[in-house]
């Protein structure tokens, strides 16, 4: 009986570690070709077919997409952060100049 098993079972495929994934493979196509469309001036279909590319590739990795959905939040925090200190630069530049324009008309 254990005779029949051994024959019935399949040997496990060989993988070849240099072999190219189809994932791999249409996520790059399809990347490329949304390139090609967004630089020949089809912004729509060229969004939509790299969007897709980039769909396709994160098959591969789940675990990735799924630290990033979780990082968001922190992200739109730091964003958040950027944006105000940018912001407070720009008005502390703004009064700057509006104290060298005073001072510079004051002197004309």
């Amino acid at each position: 009986m254990d005779d029949e098993r051994n024959l019935m079972t399949f040997p496990d495929p060989i993988e070849d570690d240099n072999a190219m994934h189809w994932t791999r493979g249409v996520a790059a196509g399809s990347l490329l070709a949304g390139a090609l469309l967004l630089v020949t001036g089809y912004r729509r279909a060229g969004l939509a077919v790299a969007a897709a590319g980039a769909a396709v590739g994160l098959l591969e990795h789940p675990q990735a997409v799924r630290d990033f959905w979780n990082s968001i939040p922190d992200l739109v925090h730091s964003s958040q952060d950027f944006l105000s200190r940018a912001e407070s630069f720009v008005d502390e530049l703004n009064r700057q100049g509006a104290r060298v324009r005073d001072m510079l008309s004051r002197e004309a």
